[in-house]
This record gives C-alpha cells, structure tokens and sequence, in this order.
C-alpha cells in the first residue's frame, strides 16, 4: 500500500518529496497532473500538489439568471458545494484507492485546512482510508522532517471557519451586487457589474472616507514666527513657542516687539538620550507595510513573491498574524546558516545574549516571517529576474536581523532662546549608537545638529520672519496605510487583506498614484450612495462581527450552522437597508454611470458642462446633431453643431475664447463648441496657422495647403487669386528641406503600395526635381 501526500500546491509537493526522499524520487503524470513517487524501506510514497481550491460554493442553476430571481431570495438559499477542478480531483480519487494513509500537507491556515478537507471530501467518497495532517512552517529539511514524524488530526474547526467565510461572502457578495446593478440597468443601459463584496466594500469605504475629508476640507490661516539665530560658529534656526498662532492680531503684536531685535540669549539647555527600538518580528501584515512603504511594491505582488520564496525554501510561511518568538526557537541554527555569506556582516554585529524585541500577537499557527536559507542575489535571481524578489528577500532576512540587535541612540538637544520676554524653541539630535539601524538601511536618521552653548550664552540674531500659511487637509492613504485601518477594524485576514485592495483597482473603485491611492469616479459615487442608503455595508463593524463568528468557529465556541444563521441575519438587515433607499440609491450612481459611458465615447465626448460640471458630449437625433450635458432633464445645457460635415473632435487644440471642444468639420473649417465656426475669429491664424510651401510667385504672400472634399491645391495667403494643383493621391507631407533653386518646401508624397515620391511642387521651378 502507499502513503500518499497532498499539499496545496505542486511546487511545495516536489520539495517535500525531495526532503522525504534524500533527493532519490521520480516525477510521473497521472491524468496530466504531476506526482512525485519514492520508496522508504518497504513503504512507497505518492505525493501530489494541487492548485489551491478544489471544491467551490455557488448557487443552484435555477437561480442563475439575473433577472428571474430576486436578488433577496439568495440570502435564503444554500449554496451547493461543487468540485470546480475535476483533473485533480479524479487523480485524488485513484490515489485514494491504493492509499493506505493519507497526509494532508497544506498551508497550515484557515484556506489551507480548508483545502485540505476539499481533498478529504472527495477522497473518503471512495475509500475508507485514514487521513493525518502535517502541520510545518517552512519547507527547510528539519521542518519537514518534524512535521512528518509528529502527525496529528486534521483541524476540522478551522476547516469549517473558511467554510462558513465562503458561505457568507458568497450570500452578500451576489445578493448585493447583483441587487446595485439590476437596480442600476433599469435607469440606463450598461453591461457594467458594480461588485460589492462584505471585505471588499469597507476597504474602498476607507478610502472613501479619507477622500471625503480632503474636500470638505476648509483651510484655516495661520502665523508662525521663526528667527534664525548665530552663535558666533554656526546658524540654527528656532520656532516661536506658540508654534501656529491662528489670531493676526496676536501673532502681528509679537512680531512687531520682536522684529528690531539684534540678539538673544540662552535661557533653557536640556540635553537627555532617547532610544529607537527595533522592530517587532516580521508577520503578514507588517511585509506587506514595509513592502509598500520602503519599496514601493503593491501588496499583492510583495505576497505573491514572498509565497514564491517561501516554495523555494528560502524564508518561512509568509501568511501569519504572529511578531512574537517562543521561547523554543532556535536562533542559533538560523544564525549560523547566515554566518559564512552574503550577510556574515549582519551576524558580525550581533551580541552575544540574544533577545528579541518581540510583540504581542500570537496566533498559535506560524512563528514570524523569517529567513531559512543564506542565499546571494544570484542565487534569488533564479527564482525570478525581477529584482523585487531579491528586494524582498533582502528586506525580511535585514529585518530578521535588525529584530535581534540592540536599539539604536540619540542624543536629543533642545534650546530655548529668549528674545525680550518671547521664547523660540530649537531641537538637535545626533546619533550615538546605531545599534539596529546598522543593518536595517531602509529606516534612515540624520543628525541635526546644535551649536554647544550654555546657559545664558548670547546669541546674534540674523533673521526674523512672520509668515502666514494655511492648515492642510489630510494627505491621501497609503497602502501601508489602507493595510493598518484594515487590520485594526478586522477587514480581511492575513491571507486576503492585500487581496481585497486589489479586488477594488481591478472594479475600478481605487488606484495607486505613486505610493497612495485615490479613489476613482465610481467608487468615489458608489461609496457616496451605499453611505446615504445603507452606511454599514462600508463600515467595518458589520464585517468585523462577521470575522468574530468565523473566528469563534475555528476556535470550537460555535459550529457553522449558527455561525452562517447570525451572519446571515446580519446581511438580511443591511439589505432590507438597500431595498427602502434603491431609487435614491440608484439615480445617484447612474449618474456617474452616463458620465463613464461618455468619456469612454471617444468619438462624442467634448469636456465638462460649465453649468453643472457633468459630461458634454455630442447627441445624434432625427433632426440634427447638437452637444449635450448628460446632467438632462435637470441641466438643459446645449450647443449647435453644423448640420453637415464628418466631424472630428481635437483633443490637442484648445480654444482661445473658451470654447468647449475644438472640432474640424470635414476637411472645411473648425468649429469652437459654444463659439460657432473659427473662420470667423480674430485668433484663427494663431490657433491654425497655415501649412506654408513657399513664397508667392505672383505677389508678396505665401502658397499654403487648402483641402477640400473633393480636391486640394495651393493658395495665396493675400488672396491675389493664383492657385496651383497638388497630387490628388497620397499622403502629403512637406519637408523641412528647400529646393535649391526657388526656395520652395520639398514635398513628400506617398501612395500606398507605392515608393515615395519627393518633388518641388513649383510649377514656375526651373529645377523641379523628382527622386525616390
């Protein structure tokens, strides 16, 4: 008989076949899926990887059609569970067959006990095989090895946690997006899905609410006295103690005692040491942060490469809660790996006690994220060309280090000068001890230094200045950010919080300007009408009791029944919600809706209504063509446009009386939205200055291109009545070289399927010359 091994996914497989095995295993297809196969004394071994989920939730066919089935009626249907990969699950179910054991080796999380049951499932449906559970958080030879010779029972408890997340965010996440959109589509006509989902919705309603305080913004002025004072050394500069003085009449009153004032003097010395600590283990979150903040990579790249290091063996599982290590574990072997390497630098630096500077958070699955294996660029560069890979690599084995050494310290200065009776503050500080930050170059210092001067020591003063500016709303998230509000409200989970913000740039809800993210049109709308009808669907609380009943699950307190029921009824009450609200609801997003649609209508968007700033675009009906605002009936808003002619928007010319668009209207003339044609403006010449080839044979003017429908040729500048024929085929282009002989522009002149032809035009040109 045979032990068979299922992991999550199959590079973890071949690595665990090759640590069983001592290297000595045999790759074999089963119906196209790989599987690793060895002997061990007189036990054969199979081991398979899947590819994550299995087995899914969705509703029955009856109710798949969106506009038969009331969305409200799905919160009180059972999703069907369903195999969604059948390949694998037909090589689960041959194994299963000649399996003596089974072991299920997935990630040791909530997915991937979940996983592992999905395999369960379909495996006890054709034999009666026992099954096992190796619990590791590395793939390193002794974890390996540990974990498979200490087995112990599946977790069924977090197998059902995910079970019951799935449930609910199914439930919520059709019902309510089906619901939006319906209710949308009977306003106007779009295919657009607007997604809302119960983790998905508060991490764009963070945003929101962060993009809402930045414009109801109200700038406030204020007045700030600074000097810069002279020790006879060096400058330094001081603040007036008052910092921000928001009375004119106040801070005026103190600058014009003070502002005549030649010197100072000392009247506050305090010089004291402050220590910075290093950083707390390294858990899912806090990689993801530091990815975002000291690298610049997304959250959901900074995971997804993590996860890959760790298939590779070079750090430890990267999907943790926990920044605190036991007491069991083992830096000394860890050190050691790195001592002869690319970080023997690192470990020169280390003392000789070793104690880390640990949080508080210990979920009791995963130690913190940590390096496994000494490793050099080029050796992380063969997982990946891309240098994130080693950037991350580099960011979690410095931060493992930097955990275990001592803090870094400062010597803080601070001097109060006094000037008259008014006090000005300056503070220095200047690094003593590096400590951690030695090895850890992605938290900067610099030192700002003070002059040393004593108690009561004068002071030259150089400059004193009152200048007024005004408070500053609130900058925009960061994804660090975005990430800490997510875990402080309990939105998502170490494994799916980086997915949830990525879930929102792919719906078109939020992006990444550089290292924050603003909120986009619709999202800014969507969130401002869910906010208006049912505000708890965007607030964290409802989700973070959701993630309460999932957790009380895993932890054996409640089963899934009663878990999904409560949730259920939790989602039941906001959707009632967005029933009674569905027309304010609705009449608000369509609007950003019609608005979408037109700036993505090329052809027919012109700008922004100067009267309601909604969209201008142009309207085709039986009785003509004019421009629009699709602000209509509320804003009646229009312009004319010619009754003939193929028009064609130009985005790069802009009006200089104000016209909404300037469009050419066939190969004729220009039109100025609001204005009228531009052949009748004095600015014509200078907005579309003629295409000039040469000077007048027959007066002082310039031969320029005319085009018409039917024909083209030159004309005078002054009108003096001589023309002249150009190629009626081809494309023209004029030539930045001069013909030799009468100063006029080569002309290029290209057919298709044909060599180009360059020519002086000049008819009255002694040396007209053609060339290829």
């Amino acid at each position: 008989m045979t032990t068979v091994v299922i992991t999550e996914k199959n590079r973890a497989a071949e690595q665990i076949a090759r640590i069983l095995s001592n290297g000595k295993y045999k790759r074999i297809r089963i119906e196209s899926i790989p599987v690793y196969e060895f002997s061990s004394g007189n036990q054969s071994w199979k081991i398979m990887g899947l590819a994550g989920h299995i087995m899914g939730y969705d509703y029955p066919s009856a109710y798949k059609d969106w506009r038969a089935v009331d969305p409200g009626t799905l919160l009180d249907i059972e999703p069907e569970k369903k195999v969604l990969k059948e390949e694998y699950a037909s090589v689960i179910r041959k194994l299963a067959n000649e399996a003596s054991e089974i072991i299920l080796a997935c990630d040791y999380d909530r997915e991937g006990e979940n996983i592992g049951f999905e395999a369960k499932d379909i495996a006890s449906k054709v034999s009666d095989v026992s099954f096992k559970r190796a619990k590791f958080s590395s793939l390193s030879p002794e974890e390996i090895n540990r974990a498979f010779n200490s087995l112990v029972e599946p977790d069924v408890n977090m197998a059902m946690a995910a079970e019951a997340r799935q449930i609910l965010d199914l439930k919520m996440g059709v019902a309510f997006t089906r619901f939006i959109t319906l209710s949308v589509r009977e306003y106007v006509r779009t295919k657009k899905i607007l997604s809302v989902g119960p983790c998905q919705s508060p991490t764009c309603g963070f945003v929101y609410e962060r993009e809402r305080t930045i414009r109801d913004f109200k700038p406030t002025d204020f007045w700030k006295i600074e000097a810069l004072f002279n020790s006879g050394e060096t400058n330094f500069p001081g603040s007036h103690r008052k910092g921000k003085i928001f009375n004119k009449d106040e801070a005026m009153s103190v600058y014009r005692k003070i502002k005549d004032c030649s010197s100072g003097s000392i009247c506050e010395r305090n010089v004291k040491e402050s220590s910075v600590n290093p950083p707390n283990p390294l858990n899912t979150n806090e990689l993801l942060k530091r990815g975002s903040n000291f690298l610049g990579i997304s959250p959901e790249n900074t995971l997804k490469i993590a996860e890959d290091l760790y298939l590779a063996g070079f750090i430890s599982y990267p999907r943790t809660e926990t920044n605190k290590y036991s007491k069991e574990f083992k830096f000394a072997e860890i050190i050691d790996e790195f001592r002869n390497g690319h970080y023997n630098d690192c470990v020169s630096l280390l003392p000789g006690d070793i104690h880390p500077k640990n949080g508080k958070k210990d979920s009791h699955d995963h130690p913190p994220i940590y390096p496994i294996k000494s490793a050099s660029k080029k050796d992380v560069m063969k997982l990946s060309e891309n240098p994130d890979y080693w950037n991350i690599y580099d960011l979690i084995v410095r931060h493992f280090f930097a955990n275990l050494m001592p803090p870094a310290i400062f010597e803080k200065t601070h001097l109060a000068v006094l000037v008259k009776d008014e006090i000005f503050d300056s503070k220095g500080s200047v690094m003593k001890d590096a400590g951690w930050m030695q090895v850890y170059p992605f938290e900067k210092s610099s030192d700002k230094l003070l002059p040393r001067l004593q108690m009561g020591d004068g002071v030259n003063i150089e400059e004193i200045s009152c200048n007024m500016s005004q408070t500053t709303p609130p900058k925009k998230l960061t994804e660090a950010e975005l990430l800490t509000l997510m875990e402080h409200n309990g939105i998502g989970t170490k494994a799916t919080a980086s997915g949830h913000i990525e879930t929102n740039k792919k719906r078109g809800y939020f992006e990444n300007r550089g290292k924050t993210v603003s909120i986009m049109d619709r999202g800014f709308v969507l969130m401002d009408a869910l906010n208006e009808s049912v505000p708890s669907v965007i607030k964290p609380e409802v989700r973070a009791r959701i993630e309460s009943l999932i957790q009380d699950v895993e932890s054996g307190n409640m089963d899934i029944d009663s878990a999904v029921l409560e949730g259920t009824d939790l989602i039941k009450k906001m959707y009632s919600c967005l029933s009674e609200g569905k027309d304010r609801l609705a009449s608000k997003v369509v609007a950003a809706i019609s608005d979408e649609a037109a700036q993505e209508d090329k052809k027919n968007f012109i700008g922004y209504c100067s009267q309601c700033n909604r969209i201008l675009k142009i309207i085709k009906t039986d009785n003509g063509r004019f421009v629009g605002c699709t602000g209509y009936p509320q804003c009646k808003n229009t312009y004319p446009l010619p009754r003939k002619g193929a028009l064609s928007i130009l985005r790069s010319s802009e009006c200089r009386r104000g016209g909404a668009a300037v469009i050419k209207v066939g190969k004729k003339y220009h039109w100025a939205v609001g204005i009228g044609p531009c052949f009748t403006c004095e600015f014509e010449k200078e907005c579309f200055p003629p295409e000039i080839i040469g000077d007048c044979p027959e007066c002082d003017g310039s031969m320029f291109v005319i085009q018409t429908e039917k024909s083209r040729f030159l004309g005078c500048t002054k009108r003096c009545g001589y023309t002249q024929s150009l190629p009626d085929k081809g494309r023209l282009t004029i030539n930045e070289d001069k013909c030799e002989n009468c100063g006029w522009n080569i002309l290029r002149v290209k057919e298709m399927k044909k060599d180009a032809l360059v020519i002086c035009i000049n008819r009255k040109c002694k040396k007209r010359y053609n060339k290829c």
